[in-house]
């Protein structure tokens, strides 16, 4: 999997160094890190990225329901937590 990321990381920056994009990074805000620790530790408890209970639906796998079901609490949970105690700001992802 690290050796994936890592390809795909080579790739965008051969595409960005090509296409001459420059950005110059930004200021993080304080809710990617507790974001990523959350989103990294559903993958661990999932056994898989996003997608994969979604095919897993479609493919007649219906145990995974229990997954989709998971990431729609975590939102709303995530949602309820951050405006009743954290006040982070969600940047652009705000919505």
């Amino acid at each position: 999997m690290f050796l994936a990321f890592a390809g795909g990381v080579a790739i965008i920056v051969v595409v960005f160094a090509v296409a001459g994009v420059r950005r110059t990074p930004g200021r993080i805000h304080g809710g990617v890190v507790p974001g990523a620790v959350l989103f990294g530790t559903g993958w661990a408890i999932s056994g898989g990225c996003p997608a994969i209970p979604i095919i897993q639906v479609a493919s007649g796998y219906l145990p995974a329901v229990i997954t989709i079901a998971g990431v729609g609490v975590g939102v709303v949970m995530c949602r309820w937590a951050n405006g009743r105690y954290f006040h982070l700001d969600r940047g652009s992802c705000g919505l």
